[in-house]
């Protein structure tokens, strides 16, 4: 199923549950006889655009409860035809379940982790743009068995204003109110957006703005951190 993004302004995207991740992690390295540097060390790469211009959106939200750092435990399940962006559709037979999480970070703030899903294909110009208001429209908050789950859609009144990457870093950039119920939940959505913008531009770091003014320290939080590591999750 392929469906259109269209702009925010004329119409939110309807987020439904869970489906599949997609991230695969890179290793760079560097000559020092040539001076020459390789890729950027674990550079995320760019969802794949298809022959049809569609792209599945990279999504970051909460791991579910008890989730540890190790990758070779992938968590969560939903029903295939749930995927975000696709409404719950009915089929001949038995529906099939499948674990969907294929990547997570390292542990943050307080103590938690980021798992990495995708949507089914949409159509967009702007992949990371798309992405991020997808998280923000999110009308469900917990998706999957154990489920994943998203502080993000509490912060409704943000708006995407744009996403470029300058030097490796991609530069997310929103105007409005973050919604937070306390310094865990800051770190949430902070790592949500930080990673997600990542995800879908290849970016080995993040910097996000409201109005102007770094998240972070809206947040209360550090403005000068390492980016997080993320990891594929083994199968």
């Amino acid at each position: 199923m392929t469906a259109t993004l269209r702009p925010r302004a004329r119409t939110r995207a309807a987020a439904s549950c869970l489906g599949l991740a997609l991230l695969l992690a890179g290793c760079g390295s560097s000559d020092p006889e040539s001076g020459e540097q390789d890729a950027v060390e674990n550079a995320i790469p760019q969802p794949e655009v298809e022959g049809d211009d569609s792209v599945r959106l990279p999504l970051a939200m909460l791991s579910p409860d008890g989730q540890t750092q190790d990758t070779s435990q992938p968590g969560g399940t939903l029903e295939d035809d749930q995927a975000p962006g696709s409404p719950v559709q009915e089929t001949d037979g038995a529906q099939q379940t499948q674990e969907i999480e294929i990547a997570r970070t390292e542990a943050f703030g307080c103590g938690d982790t980021v798992s990495v899903i995708r949507s089914v294909p949409m159509v967009t110009e702007d992949p990371a743009v798309a992405a991020l208001e997808f998280l923000i429209d999110d009308q469900l908050v917990s998706h999957g068995s154990p489920a994943f789950t998203n502080p993000l859609a509490a912060s409704e009144e943000l708006e995407v204003d744009s996403v470029e990457v300058e030097e490796d870093t991609a530069v997310v950039a929103l105007s409005g109110e973050p919604v937070s119920s306390g310094e865990c939940e800051s770190w949430q959505i902070l790592t949500q957006i930080e990673t997600t913008a990542r995800m879908a531009t290849g970016a080995t770091s993040s910097e996000v703005t409201v109005d102007g003014q770094p998240l972070a320290q809206l947040l209360g939080l550090p403005v000068d951190r390492e980016p997080l590591q993320i990891d594929q999750i083994e199968r």
